[in-house]
Formats: structure tokens, sequence, C-alpha cells
């Protein structure tokens, strides 16, 4: 079921994404649901080496700072994946920004509504005591 779940939060990312990029003027996706996959794809791998990173940085110590530290580094995410492939176009950091802040709401909003929806596989266990 773990595979199933990274599957369905892809998919989810995915759709965030493609959502940014419709919304955003300053951002642009080309190659339709292959080209946000594969975007997701490398925001997530991104994500992932980014969160390794930091857990070598003292944490800062005032929440604003943390969350402004956040956003720019996922800004900078979104920035360096849109250099690296064509399918997505980001006209500027601050722009990278705003996708970057976009892409994270989008993914909460669609992904309290696939829990919603889709049932819960992962929490119950066979071993119920009794």
């Amino acid at each position: 079921m773990v595979w199933l779940s990274l599957l369905v939060r892809w998919v989810l990312l995915a759709a965030a994404v493609a959502l940014t990029a419709w919304v955003m003027p300053d951002v642009s996706l080309e190659g339709g649901a292959l080209a946000a996959l594969w975007v997701a794809l490398l925001i997530a791998l991104a994500n992932v080496a980014v969160e390794m990173l930091l857990h070598f940085l003292p944490e800062p110590g005032s929440f604003f700072l943390l969350a402004a530290l956040t956003l720019g580094v996922n800004g900078l995410m979104v920035w360096l994946v849109s250099s690296v492939t064509s399918y997505l176009s980001v006209d500027g950091f601050l722009a990278a920004v705003g996708a970057a802040l976009l892409i994270s709401i989008f993914s909460m909003v669609l992904a309290a509504a696939a829990a919603r929806l889709l049932p819960d596989t992962g929490s119950h266990s066979d071993a119920t005591p009794g």
C-alpha cells in the first residue's frame, strides 16, 4: 500500500502543478499530463534532496523566519526545476515563490479531498485486540 500512497501523492502533486500553471500568468506548463507528472517528479525529488540538506542547518528561532526560509527554498526549488526541464517555464524568482506557495496550497486541498474520497487503507491492522 505504500506504493499506492506514493502514486496518489505524485498524481496530486502533478494536478497541483497543472492548476498553478493554469492560474498564474508567469508560470506555464507545456506537454499535458505526462509533462505535469514529470515536473511533479522533479519537484518531489528536489524536495527530498533539500529536506535532507536542511537537516544539517540550525533551525531558525522564529516561526516567521522559518516560514520565509521555507517559502524561499521552495521557490528556489521550483525555479531550479524550471531551468532543468523545458516543460515548466517560470518568469523570475518571485513567480517561482508564488508558484511554490500555490503548489503547496493546491496540494494540501487536493490531499484533503482525496483523503475524504478514498478509503483509508493504511491505518487499520489485522491484529486488532479483542
